[in-house]
């Protein structure tokens, strides 16, 4: 029995097709020259390339490619059962995926927009954050630190943002949170100008074991950052990503202070 077909026997089967329509599709010239040419590996009808050439990979043109092999294929060899089966459930697979996909990327572009409006709510509030990165603004920063264990020294260090130590004094050894208002002078009491900081609190216990306090900076939000559909507080010229901020603090009408200086009287 004569058929003019894709023979299962020289291993065409719907990937195949795919892989020359694709190649088809990004040659130069954008056409195929299909008259009286076959395949090494088996003959390939000049009106099947015709059908396919052009088609994107879309479900209904993958229904039309697997149509046009199961009715080349050779009668006398058709394709396996289960390798038939097979493309199918990996179609079907891939295409849930893409949807998948689509639909992951919609939820992303809202969250976005959520995000946006959410940045917005911290503009002009006072927040804690947990970092030990501090900004200095107007001449003022406040920060508090935690001793978690009884301490026999402890120190409080401040640095600039190339890493030069800008200020030192002894800290409370006691177990408990302690506030610390910096009025920005040196230690020598020189004015120092507004910008990036840190602050550590460096402590070790009567069996002499060291320490590191945690800290807390307090700041009001200038501006926020949203990027890749993350969200970032900026606190003078201090950037703090939003889930460090532990707690958001309404600003009183008048905050009297009294600055604390660092001194160098406990200096190591």
């Amino acid at each position: 029995m004569a058929t003019s077909a894709v023979s299962s026997g020289s291993g065409m089967n719907v990937a195949d097709i795919l892989n020359q329509n694709a190649a088809a599709a990004n040659s130069s010239s954008g056409t195929s020259d299909t008259s009286g040419s076959s395949s090494s590996s088996g003959s390939s009808p000049s009106s099947t390339t015709d059908d396919i050439k052009g088609l994107n990979d879309t479900y209904n043109q993958f229904l039309l490619l697997l149509t046009k092999q199961l009715q080349n294929q050779d009668p006398l060899n058709p394709m396996d059962t289960a390798q038939f089966t097979n493309q199918l459930v990996q179609f079907s697979s891939v295409e849930q995926q893409i949807n998948q996909n689509k639909r992951l990327d919609q939820l992303i572009n809202l969250q976005s927009s959520t995000n946006t409006y959410a940045a917005a709510n911290f503009l002009g509030k006072q927040v804690a954050v947990n970092s030990d990165q501090l900004s200095l603004k107007d001449g003022k920063a406040s920060f508090q630190y935690t001793i978690e264990n009884q301490a026999a020294k402890a120190l409080l260090r401040i640095t600039d943002a190339k890493g030069n130590l800008v200020a030192i004094q002894e800290a409370n050894s006691g177990v408990g949170t302690y506030q610390v208002n910096w009025n920005g002078t040196d230690a020598t009491g020189n004015q120092l100008p507004d910008g990036h900081y840190q602050v550590s609190v460096q402590y070790e216990d009567t069996n002499g074991k060291d320490y590191s306090a945690p800290i807390t900076v307090y700041g009001t939000v200038d501006s926020a950052d949203v990027k890749d559909g993350q969200v970032s507080i900026n606190i003078g010229s201090v950037n703090y990503p939003v889930d460090q901020i532990e707690k958001i603090v309404q600003v009183p009408a008048s905050t009297p202070s009294t600055p604390s200086t660092p001194s160098t009287s406990a200096a190591a």
